[in-house]
């Protein structure tokens, strides 16, 4: 069979819930420019997106009608996420992007912020600034009060939910960190590396605890086991 009849028939199945548990439910022209990533609420009645064009965007799972536009980043908002299971608040990092000002010249403009907004009516609360570059991966902790943010600057950062302050910057990653993920008590925490290693941290302190070798290549994600 043929790469197009292979894809037709795939479209035709999207577009046909008989005898089949999963089908295609909404198609929405969510963004104008290219979309990077999307999250959940725990309840599933919401979603975000977050775009090249510099928004994060809310979304009624059921309708598909668009709630909020978050609006602030002054580039690409690459890394989104709900504080679930709550869902009140969202966090939105931001990336770096090449644009050009004529044929002759171009420029790269870096956001390096994580943003904190309220999730019912769009206010911002804080943006965490420290990062020397792009945020690529970001979370919040099992209780709501902690973010942690990754950056390509070698580092990832614990901030304060309500105060906005920097807890402890987690140094010892030799290349970017791209995936970090909470233990479900909230006290401790995993970082994955392009420098083949992933390190485990102490959430009170910032201090690494374990440094995990073995890989080859860059660890481009990461995840703890739920069970005690």
């Amino acid at each position: 069979m043929s790469s197009l009849m292979q894809l037709v028939e795939l479209i035709e199945k999207l577009e046909s819930n008989e005898n089949s548990d999963y089908y295609l439910f909404k198609i929405l022209r969510a963004h104008i420019l290219p979309l990077t990533n999307c999250a959940f609420n725990k309840q599933g009645d919401k979603f975000i997106t977050g775009s090249y064009d510099r928004t994060c965007k809310i979304w009624r799972t059921e309708s598909g009608e668009e709630l909020l536009t978050l609006e602030g980043h002054r580039n690409v908002v690459y890394a989104i996420a709900f504080n679930n299971p709550w869902g009140d608040k969202i966090i939105t990092g931001s990336f770096g992007v090449f644009y050009f000002t004529n044929i002759n010249t171009s420029r790269f403009l870096l956001d390096k912020t994580c943003k904190i907004w309220n999730a019912e009516n769009g206010d911002l609360f804080h943006t965490y600034r420290g990062h020397a570059t792009e945020i690529v991966c970001l979370s919040f902790n099992p209780h709501g009060s902690i973010v942690a943010t990754g950056s390509m600057d070698n580092t990832a950062r614990l901030w304060d939910v309500q105060s906005g302050e920097c807890l402890h910057t987690l140094l010892g990653h030799t290349a970017e960190i791209v995936s970090l993920n909470f233990d479900t008590g909230g006290q401790k925490i995993i970082t994955g590396s392009f420098d083949h290693t992933v390190k485990v941290w102490d959430v009170k302190t910032g201090r690494c605890m374990h440094t995990l070798t073995g890989h080859n290549g860059e660890i481009s994600s990461t995840q703890v086991c739920f069970n005690k």
